[in-house]
């Protein structure tokens, strides 16, 4: 097997795990507050039936070594589901490159990057962190409208990224503002720069020489941001670890059984909650094209020959299939049964659906009321054994 496609299984692996890690620490916020976190419909995600799609089976489209539920429901939870949080972000990236850019060469512009960002600490409120975050860039925002038309900006694209680190939730906007292309922005830089600690001040926040920077030429540097493969290249070097851990690398130490990263992912989403992950405003209407969130992801979009052959469909009762996935189960149902799909057809799935509905019998004869379990009862390397396939 290629490197590439043995990198593309196992990251779908962990993408799928860290879905059904997602599904039990949400189940659990749910049983202990009796209230749901936004972004819970994760639990939903490649399970139900998506609407419209009435019959009582569970299907499985195979087309090369790609696996994925066809007619189930999509969660489209940016900050709960790596699986949908990475299908916007490659949208947006797509986006990027094959619209937003092309339009700024036509409209003679150019473009900076903004990082904002403000003190933080561990043991303060995180929903009070991402509020000033916000609140702050709303004062900022208005405070610059003339200087945005001084240098023909005409709109902005934001994304908000937020890392946990020893320091606690490190919430921070990337913006791409767009420019008349040849105007010197350097006293821009030092207007903006002051107007965001002035901000930041109002809100009640600290910002010191860190909490703002901005870059020129700087498209190919807001692509890198949000460059799926950089996460998984990169998630294990010293650099990744100083900066903190992403959502998804703490859902990974969640379902190795770390409690502190169960903690702090569900203290992350209670921050994060019904907040957007990108914004581009009235941009795009500005620049006469199609907008980010309409845009279909050309990257994964494959052009299929007449005669190519029909994709191998795995049906099987759907029933059983929500069983199986069940946040109840001890197991990532989701991604042991897209891998069976993906290296051993029909009767591997059947296999699999099998044994996992067995185990969340076990689970229930254990627990009369079956309250969700809090952490997967794995040994330290079960997640890299599924991950590389030798499971």
């Amino acid at each position: 097997m290629s490197n590439n496609k043995t990198k593309k299984i196992i990251f779908a692996n962990r993408e799928y795990i860290r879905v059904a890690t997602a599904s039990k620490l949400c189940a659990g916020y749910f049983n202990e507050h009796n209230k749901n976190l936004r972004g819970s419909s994760v639990m939903g995600c490649g399970r139900w039936k998506a609407y419209g799609y009435s019959n009582n089976l569970a299907e499985i489209e195979i087309e090369g070594d790609t696996a994925r539920m066809d007619g189930h429901f999509k969660c489209g939870g940016v900050w709960t589901c790596q699986h949908c949080g990475n299908a916007r972000t490659s949208q947006t990236r797509s986006w990027i490159r094959a619209a937003l850019i092309p339009a700024l060469e036509k409209n003679n512009l150019d473009a900076v990057m903004l990082t904002l960002t403000m003190a933080h600490s561990y043991d303060e409120n995180w929903n009070d962190s991402i509020s000033k975050l916000h609140n702050a860039f709303k004062v900022f925002d208005k405070n610059l409208s003339f200087q945005y038309k001084k240098i023909g900006a005409i709109g902005k694209l934001k994304s908000l990224e937020a890392p946990i680190g020893s320091n606690g939730i490190h919430g921070h906007f990337h913006i791409l503002l767009p420019y008349t292309k040849g105007i010197d922005v350097a006293k821009f830089e030092e207007f903006a720069r002051d107007e965001w600690d002035k901000a930041v001040e109002k809100v009640g926040g600290n910002c010191n020489e860190h909490g703002f920077d901005l870059k020129i030429n700087a498209i190919a540097d807001y692509l890198a941001k949000h460059d799926l493969s950089h996460e998984l290249a990169n998630q294990n070097t010293k650099n990744g670890r100083k900066k903190g851990s992403t959502l998804g690398q703490l859902l990974d130490k969640s379902a190795r059984g770390d409690k502190k990263s169960s903690a702090e992912w569900l203290r992350a989403i209670e921050a994060l909650q019904g907040r957007a992950r990108f914004h581009a405003g009235n941009l795009a209407k500005k620049l006469g094209i199609p907008n980010c969130t309409d845009w279909e992801d050309e990257e994964n979009i494959k052009e299929i020959p007449i005669d190519a052959p029909e994709p191998v469909r795995i049906r099987y009762s759907l029933d059983k299939h929500l069983k199986a996935t069940s946040p109840y189960s001890p197991r990532p149902g989701l991604a042991l049964i897209l891998r069976a799909a993906r290296t051993g057809g029909h009767d591997k799935v059947l296999e699999m659906v099998d044994a996992l509905c067995k185990e969340v019998d076990k689970v229930k004869l254990k627990t009369a009321n079956a309250p969700p379990i809090s952490f997967w009862d794995w040994d330290d390397d079960y997640l890299d054994r599924i991950a590389k396939g030798t499971r």
